[in-house]
């Protein structure tokens, strides 16, 4: 069997080689003509498949897209070629997850903003609007969520509208990209909503997709509140890997290459899922069970902590994320699409909190630090 996959993917080779030859290439690179006498394809968020892709793909068994979402797959056309077809659903849930944790401590301590007085809003409640949930529910006064399928689906407490997370003093957002239906994405956030955001100084954190946020109004509202105090942190873009409104750039408060789910915890699990999808699909031995490398801190030793304090609490995140370094880096180097694929392709991989064990915490602080991602003893 022969395999196409991205180099993103920094362990398929040990995953992956019991099935056949692999070729590895940029994602952003792969052309039609690569997908010749492939059987399998793997890949990640920034390779469109489409019927333009596939028009020489006479041997395509199954399709692997090493993420959650696949706004960027054709999956109906996979469908009617008879391909299968899986994606990796919660394998960079807490990776966006500490990210967005990381993120919002960096707020909190450049405003001295005490987060138990502020109310958070959460759109999107599936696998990385629940890390995001676990993460954080603690740290405010009040936390609301809204996700109109799960509240379809008869899910609890996922049903406030969007005037109210509108009026959160925090909004972030965990939705996929729709382009139209019942259930659209597509600028979600656009003028007018922003402005409801921005009238009250409220803080933005986008980790979704680049669409949700309509890029021109964010930067117009920007300009509009800055005296409101509000604020916005993104991690994705309109135009990407190209940024469609580079204006926007100098007005935020944080700015990331699309790397909020790229722990290496997660993308090592987004390539073991995918490999168990096509043994399943094409009826291959499973691959071996998952395991995480090795970690540079796995563990952190307390003295007998009963309370955490906002300083401590930054303090043991940032020693596993710290997002400020990843929001520098872009800050410098990326002037294009080439050096944001760049900022992808080289990024310093890091890992979860649940890779590192905290000795020490007792109180009620050991649950929330567990609920975090932590494991505490």
């Amino acid at each position: 069997m022969r395999i196409l996959c991205d180099k993103a993917m920094p362990n398929a080779r040990e995953v992956l080689s019991p099935y056949g030859e692999i070729t590895f290439k940029l994602g952003r690179e792969i052309v039609p003509e690569d997908l010749k006498g492939i059987d399998a394809l793997m890949i990640r968020s920034v390779t469109r498949v489409n019927a333009d892709l596939l028009k020489h793909a006479s041997q395509l068994k199954f399709i692997g897209t090493a993420t959650a979402g696949f706004d960027h797959v054709d999956t109906g056309l996979l469908e009617t070629r008879g391909i299968a077809f899986s994606a990796a659903p919660g394998n960079n849930a807490d990776s966006v997850g500490d990210y967005v944790l990381s993120a919002l401590l960096v707020l909190g301590e450049r405003y001295a903003l005490n987060l138990k007085e502020l109310s958070l809003g959460i759109i999107g409640c599936g696998h990385t609007g629940s890390a995001v949930y676990h993460r954080l529910r603690n740290l405010f006064k009040e936390v609301k969520r809204r996700d109109p399928p799960l509240a379809r689906q008869g899910v609890k407490g996922v049903d406030v509208s969007l005037e109210e997370c509108l009026n959160c003093d925090v909004l972030t957002l965990h939705v996929p990209l729709n382009r139209d239906g019942a259930d659209r994405t597509l600028h979600l956030l656009g003028e007018d909503e922003l402005r409801v955001l921005a009238s009250h100084g409220g803080i933005l954190v986008n980790a979704s997709r680049g669409p949700v946020v309509d890029n021109q109004a964010l930067a117009r509202v920007l300009k509009a509140y800055a005296a409101k105090g509000f604020k916005a942190w993104l991690d994705v873009f309109e135009g990407e890997p190209q940024i469609a409104v580079r204006e926007v750039l100098p007005m935020l408060e944080g700015a990331t290459a699309h790397i909020a789910g790229y722990s290496l915890d997660s993308k090592f699990r987004a390539t073991h899922m995918i490999a168990e999808s096509m043994a399943s699909a094409l009826k291959l031995a499973h691959p071996a069970p998952f395991k995480a490398p090795p970690c540079e801190i796995e563990e952190m030793v307390l003295h007998e902590v009963a309370d955490v304090d906002a300083d401590l609490l930054r303090r043991l995140v940032f020693a596993v994320y710290d997002v400020r370094r990843d929001s520098h880096l872009f800050r410098q180097r990326c002037v294009d699409g080439t050096s944001f694929d760049r900022l992808r392709a080289t990024y310093r991989e890091r890992r979860e909190l649940s890779t590192v064990t905290l000795r020490g915490i007792g109180g009620t602080w050991q649950a929330i630090l567990s609920e975090m991602g932590f494991k505490c003893v």
